[in-house]
């Protein structure tokens, strides 16, 4: 338990840590930037929610939901930015008018984890993802590292994410349950530390040296 209570403390730090990261210089930079940096505040405050959550002891599975779908549509703005493709908002309205028909024909997949949901909405990002690398072949790259990121931490979440109620109907062992949560768990850092880097690398406040 410990062990386990040790890495979320490590999964929240930099999800706290990275917006602020990314604020530094936020009017300095592209819409792309702003959107991937509200992104990131989005999901710092979804964090906080949670652990708030938790400390109660409440039932938090609800707030999954709102996890995928704002994880969807600020992904697919920031690829809309990249990408400059109008048919982005047009698979955005589809996919929305899709899960809204779901949840309306299906209330229990608003608890329940979306498998559904989570398939299409990653799947379509890591479409974006691969179409990005494709058209950095032909013009100057920017963010290589969090499109890396991205295509690498929600292509491995899908498998994780899209089973989440077969393993629960499977009833597997507690602890098989536990080693799919770490494997996501180190994913999920390995994706924030990509995160990280980018702006390490491209973005940090640059120290201008002096003039004699």
């Amino acid at each position: 338990m410990e062990g386990e209570l040790l890495i979320r403390d490590l999964l929240i730090l930099p999800s706290l840590v990275l917006p602020i990261l990314y604020l530094i210089g936020f009017t300095k930079h592209g819409r792309a930037y702003k959107v991937f940096t509200a992104y990131l505040t989005f999901i710092a405050i979804l964090q906080c929610i949670l652990v708030v959550y938790a400390l109660y002891k409440e039932n938090n599975h609800f707030l999954f939901t709102y996890y995928f779908i704002g994880q969807f549509l600020f992904m697919s703005l920031f690829y809309y930015f990249l990408l400059k493709k109008k048919w982005i908002w047009w698979v955005m309205v589809i996919v929305l008018i899709a899960l809204g028909f779901q949840y309306i024909l299906a209330p229990a997949s608003f608890i329940n984890f979306n498998s559904f949901g989570v398939s299409i909405t990653q799947s379509i990002i890591v479409l974006y993802a691969l179409l990005y690398y494709y058209k950095c072949l032909s013009e100057k790259a920017i963010f290589l590292l969090l499109n890396t990121g991205i295509l690498f931490y929600f292509l491995t979440s899908i498998l994780f994410f899209a089973s989440g109620n077969l393993m629960l109907d499977l009833n597997l062992p507690q602890q098989t349950l536990l080693q799919f949560e770490y494997i996501n768990d180190f994913l999920y850092l390995t994706f924030m530390l990509l995160i990280f880097l980018e702006w390490y690398r491209n973005y940090r406040p640059k120290k201008h040296k002096k003039t004699t």
